[in-house]
């Protein structure tokens, strides 16, 4: 049986409105009182994860920033690998990518050069949001990720930008088709998790993993089970065809399979 489940959020745990269905908590709630370990792996900043973890009851390790923070059941940072601060300089600041929305993590907040409504629609229940600053006063320390929120075809005219310059000290990733993620080299859920597990004693083939993003390719296919939802990003089935897909987030498919698995008889 499976020491560990491990699941991203958005896409695949939390329903189409961005929170965790009454159904998804029960189930949760089950889990809990038979000692299965869930822990959160996400895009978003721990000071959001933390809400959900909250309320499903309490966390374990939380893995944030697409594994450029990780967090321990105290709350505690454990892990971060920050962007090298002259890198993350250059890339809120060029005024070729004034187009789309540029936005920064670091270790304790959200900052933004210009509002963007859409994007506090994914915090309504933790009342995470950004503080408008003006990025060219930042000096790029304690910066766990820069990403731009835009069109999709504009925003792989940047990836491609930043790697041609950076290449050779970030990672870039998609959490979502209009959202590009750049951290420093290494950094991924993936990476994360695997440091989680080994302080764990916990063997990755003894882990469950669920997810429907780029951003989750990498811990997909170094767990023992990884597992796609049915509304993934289509590059995401294409990099993974021998993984199992189930439902979609709409139906609470993650929490429909953990009860069949782990709840059933």
């Amino acid at each position: 049986m499976y020491k560990l489940v491990v699941c991203d959020l958005d896409g695949t745990l939390l329903n189409p409105e961005h929170r965790l269905g009454d159904y998804t908590l029960s189930v949760l709630a089950r889990l809990r009182e038979r000692d299965v370990d869930l822990m959160l792996a996400s895009g978003r900043h721990f000071q959001d994860i933390r809400t959900y973890a909250n309320q499903l009851g309490g966390h374990g390790c939380l893995i944030s920033s697409n594994g450029a923070a990780v967090h321990d059941r105290e709350s505690r940072l454990v892990d971060c690998w920050s962007l090298d601060p002259a890198c993350a300089r250059a890339l809120i600041t060029n005024p070729a990518w004034a187009d789309v929305h540029t936005n920064i993590y670091r270790t304790t907040d959200w900052l933004v050069a210009r509002p963007e409504p859409y994007l506090l629609s994914y915090h309504q229940d933790s009342g995470f949001s950004y503080r408008i600053v003006d990025l060219a006063t930042i000096d790029g320390t304690n910066v766990l990720k820069v990403f731009f929120f835009g069109d999709h075809e504009r925003l792989l005219e940047i990836e491609q930008s930043v790697l041609d310059r950076f290449g050779d000290r970030v990672t870039t990733t998609f959490s979502l088709p209009v959202t590009l993620e750049i951290m420093a080299l290494g950094v991924s859920k993936g990476a994360a998790l695997a440091g989680v597990a080994q302080r764990l004693g916990i063997g990755l083939a003894q882990i469950l993993a669920f997810g429907d993003g780029m951003n989750d390719l990498e811990m997909l296919t170094q767990v023992g089970t990884g597992i796609v939802m049915e509304n993934a990003d289509p590059r995401l089935k294409q990099a993974l065809p021998g993984l199992q897909v189930i439902g979609n987030n709409t139906d609470e498919s993650v929490a429909h399979h953990l009860e069949r698995l782990f709840l059933a008889g």
